[in-house]
């Protein structure tokens, strides 16, 4: 799988610098060989090996980058069995599961993404702003959210709606009062607009704090999504997540869809020990923000 350039500039503030992109990936590469050498080698021995399952996400996939975001969904069905996100299994069989999500609800994703996922059953869930419909944040001009009547249209077949907040607001800036209104206020009007339950929830910017949590359970939410890479746990409350892209290389994408992201959590926690020791500072670890730097 050779390395393609992305024909696009980075869409979003959230995409990784350059530099760090091919850090990230370089590490991964590293990763993923080693890991997957012990696989091989626990079954030379006659040894079961875990399974593996990831969930990834995604924002825009326009136009012009249809056509590689059905490759990468073709290669996800060669190497994974996809799953729902509010129905990921209690016990797997030792093989690679994947599990599509999408955060805000832009217009390109219904249009261009969702009808690729419906011709190959893959299931998605779309983390909707239930304030921000049909309009846009974060100051992007080339693509809109999708209207209230356009997201009950995507609710069906292979689409699962979740909740992405209110207002697209950074939970950890937002006092325990103000997080368990947007909380609450999202699931209330997404539930009120397509008439079922909303059990599931993903933190905007990918930022959440620990103390967090058990507000997303008072608020009604059964699972709730990160952007911290790690890979999914069938009983878990809590599920991390590994951001893809239309415009990821083909074996940028692979390995993200293999787990070979998750050393990050434990590689930034330790940076941030270090200087905190450096800098004669209390240690803090990467679990107290839930953010990872994408850049």
């Amino acid at each position: 799988m050779p390395l393609e350039h992305p024909s696009a500039p980075a869409m979003d503030s959230e995409s990784p610098r350059p530099a760090a992109r091919a850090l990230k990936f370089a590490v991964s590469l590293g990763f993923y060989a080693g890991t997957e050498s012990i696989r091989a080698l626990r079954r030379l021995a006659g040894l079961t090996t875990p399974p593996v399952a990831v969930v990834i996400y995604y924002h825009h996939v326009l136009s012009e980058h249809r056509e590689r975001f059905a490759r990468q969904l073709d290669h996800l069905m060669h190497w994974t069995t996809p799953l729902r996100g509010d129905r990921i299994e209690a016990s797997w069989a030792d093989a690679r599961y994947s599990i599509v999500t999408v955060d805000d609800g832009w217009k390109s994703f219904a249009d261009n993404a969702v009808p690729e996922l419906a011709r190959r059953n893959i299931p998605v869930t779309m983390f909707a702003i239930s304030g921000r419909l049909g309009h846009s944040v974060d100051g992007i001009e080339f693509d809109r959210l999708v209207t209230p009547e356009e997201l009950r249209a995507l609710d069906a077949d292979v689409m699962t709606i979740g909740s992405h907040t209110a207002s697209h607001a950074k939970m950890t800036e937002l006092d325990a009062a103000e997080a368990m209104r947007e909380l609450r206020d999202s699931r209330a009007q997404l539930e009120a607009l397509l008439g079922h339950d909303v059990a599931m929830f993903c933190f905007p910017y990918g930022a959440y704090r620990d103390d967090l949590i058990p507000l997303c359970r008072e608020a009604g939410y059964r699972r709730v999504f990160t952007c911290v890479p790690t890979l999914a746990d069938p009983a878990g409350f809590v599920q991390g997540r590994v951001r893809v892209d239309p415009t990821d290389w083909p074996l940028e994408f692979h390995l993200k869809l293999m787990g070979a992201y998750r050393w990050l959590p434990a590689a930034i926690a330790m940076k941030r020990r270090l200087l905190a020791m450096l800098r004669g500072g209390p240690s803090v670890g990467g679990a107290a923000t839930g953010r990872l730097p994408t850049g």
